[in-house]
């Protein structure tokens, strides 16, 4: 049997992360994904290091974000109701901890596929606007992370945009975004912002034949733009090519390798205004 698709949705009860879990389910619900709902709650007991008025401390923080998150969960869930084919597999849990490291961490030990949060979640006036723990999720997870605008909404079929430089993504990359979104997607338009101004005619002849290959059904469509700013034309594309979803790929880099590399998806994560995809190995 095939296994099924675990997403990882975590939510700090902002309306911006209730409108990543609306997402999260319906895109769930039509892919037959399952969803864990986690919570990691900011925690300052005031008790000092008094073991036993500190484990009451926990214990009493624990319980009201249980029933934050039920709360959460039910007004999510109800707002759904006559919109969903049925209700995905949905588990909830609450960790204490560092928020990021926690996050990263459930990944890892509940075999998450997928990372789904938003990018106004965060609990400060300054991460706000800077969007610091998607950034740094999308940096860090080792699972793919779809990050989700504040007013980002779902669409049972949407327009994906699949944003490539070809000097380090092997094509059959974005094969996983074409299997993760099939029952939704309706074209795939692949863009390469030529910094450079360099021929790929090649590699787009490649890349066409490849797709012609494994999905001939597809609606495929490649831009060469020659641009100077690839996050600035990234939204200008977006909006003339009516994308409703932009796919990216992070590739694994070395401690030196990313030091020395400008992170385009790292700032997406921050500017771009629909649904954000950043396929990992």
């Amino acid at each position: 049997m095939e296994k099924r698709t675990r997403i990882l949705v975590p939510v700090d009860f902002s309306t911006c992360s209730e409108n990543a879990l609306i997402f999260a389910i319906q895109l769930a619900d039509n892919i037959n994904a399952d969803l864990q709902v986690l919570h990691v709650p900011l925690f300052d007991s005031g008790v000092g290091e008094n073991p036993v008025a500190l484990s009451i401390a926990i214990q009493e923080q624990i319980q009201q974000s249980k029933e934050q998150m039920r709360k959460f969960i039910k007004k999510a869930t109800e707002s759904l109701e006559g919109y969903l084919n049925q209700t995905p597999t949905l588990q909830t849990s609450i960790e204490l901890g560092k928020v990021e490291f926690t996050i990263l961490d459930e990944a890892v030990s509940n075999e998450i596929d997928y990372i789904i949060m938003g990018t106004q979640g965060e609990r400060n006036t300054i991460d706000r606007y800077l969007g610091t723990m998607a950034s740094s999720i999308v940096k860090n997870a080792l699972c793919s992370v779809l990050v989700i605008p504040e007013n980002a909404k779902f669409r049972k079929e949407m327009g994906l945009g699949y944003a490539t430089d070809f000097s380090e993504v092997p094509t059959f990359e974005i094969g996983k975004a074409v299997k993760f979104f099939k029952p939704i997607q309706s074209t795939i338009k692949c863009v390469h912002f030529n910094e450079k101004q360099t021929d790929v005619l090649d590699k787009v002849r490649a890349f066409k034949s490849y797709f012609a290959e494994i999905a001939p059904e597809l609606n495929l469509e490649f831009h060469n733009l020659p641009v100077s700013n690839t996050v600035q034309y990234m939204n200008s594309f977006i909006e003339d090519q009516q994308i409703d979803m932009l796919v990216m790929y992070k590739p694994k880099r070395t401690f030196f390798e990313s030091i020395f590399h400008k992170s385009y998806t790292q700032k997406m994560a921050q500017h771009v205004s629909i649904p954000l995809l950043v396929l990992k190995h």
